[in-house]
């Protein structure tokens, strides 16, 4: 059963249309980036965060996860890089 409008002057009534949710859709091509503080707490964890000279050394060393540097020289890591990173430093113990 619809709902019904109210009178609106002019003596007809009409069903009412269900109203749909409108939610703005997730852009599928946006980047998620993360700060050099969040992913040096993923490495590490929240009490003993990987220590930033040990950054440096993987980013000299070029064994790092990729970067993005900023114009304003910050340094972001993109979601999909780092776990890219992490899953090439993955290795099944029963293979060796």
């Amino acid at each position: 059963m619809s709902a019904i409008t109210p009178d609106h002057g002019n003596g007809a009534r009409r069903p009412r249309r269900p109203t749909q949710a409108t939610r703005e859709p997730g852009r599928a091509d946006q980047r998620v980036l993360l700060t050099l503080d969040q992913v040096l707490v993923e490495l590490g964890g929240p009490d003993d965060p990987l220590p930033r000279s040990t950054w440096h050394d993987w980013q000299v060393k070029g064994t790092g996860p990729k970067v993005i540097k900023l114009p304003n020289g910050q340094v972001r890591v993109a979601r999909d890089d780092l776990n890219a990173w992490l899953e090439s430093l993955t290795h099944d113990p029963s293979t060796r």
